[in-house]
């Protein structure tokens, strides 16, 4: 009984994962979901934080438009249906090629409070919509963390976010920053209000 318990759970979790969803124009399927181990990509990602209390959880996505708009990397989000807990894209990178840089497009939340240190900081753009705080869940708590671009002497922090992508067809990676202390998650991953699919991290 057990056995077959265990593999239902199995095939569940399989077939959510290679399903395409039609969501609002866009094919979107999940390519793959892990913890990224240290190396995977570090030299890309631009997010630090205290690995002792958070951790990354990477999700790829295939996403393709079917019309002509562009993805909102910023209306993506990882839901923790087991701890209540709504998180936010912390970090991204977007290939629609083999050749070249990925694309990254942040955004900071607030304007930095040192202007001439601001050389690796993401930009201030008030027209640029965060579509993260536009779609809220009913007894899910969204957390987020500010990002440090200062120094101790001079501090600098904002949460940031992800723009419009330029490209009709990519990979997307996306990263979610979560809480190490939250156990035995089932996530979810959601396009605006629309889940795409279910899945654990073993």
């Amino acid at each position: 009984m057990k056995t077959g318990l265990t593999f239902l759970l199995l095939f569940y979790f399989i077939f959510s994962f290679s399903q395409k969803k039609i969501i609002e124009n866009f094919e979107i399927e999940i390519d793959k979901a892990k913890e990224p181990s240290s190396f995977s990509n570090a030299l890309l990602r631009s997010v630090k934080f205290d690995e002792a209390k958070l951790k990354f959880i990477m999700v790829k996505c295939k996403i393709k438009s079917l019309d002509k708009d562009f993805a909102e990397i910023s209306a993506f989000s990882l839901l923790d249906t087991v701890n209540k807990v709504r998180y936010r894209v912390g970090d991204y990178l977007g290939y629609a090629s083999i050749v070249g840089f990925p694309e990254v497009n942040p955004y900071r939340k607030s304007e930095s409070n040192d202007k001439k240190y601001t050389y690796n900081s993401p930009k201030y753009d008030s027209n640029e919509i965060d579509q993260f705080d536009k779609f809220n869940f009913e007894g899910y708590k969204n957390f987020e963390i500010p990002i440090e671009f200062g120094s101790d002497k001079k501090p600098d922090q904002s949460v940031i976010y992800f723009g419009k992508t330029a490209y009709k067809n990519f990979k997307a990676e996306m990263f979610f920053i979560t809480l190490r202390e939250m156990k035995d998650a089932v996530f979810e991953l959601y396009y605006k209000n629309n889940k795409i699919s279910s899945f654990q991290i073993e």
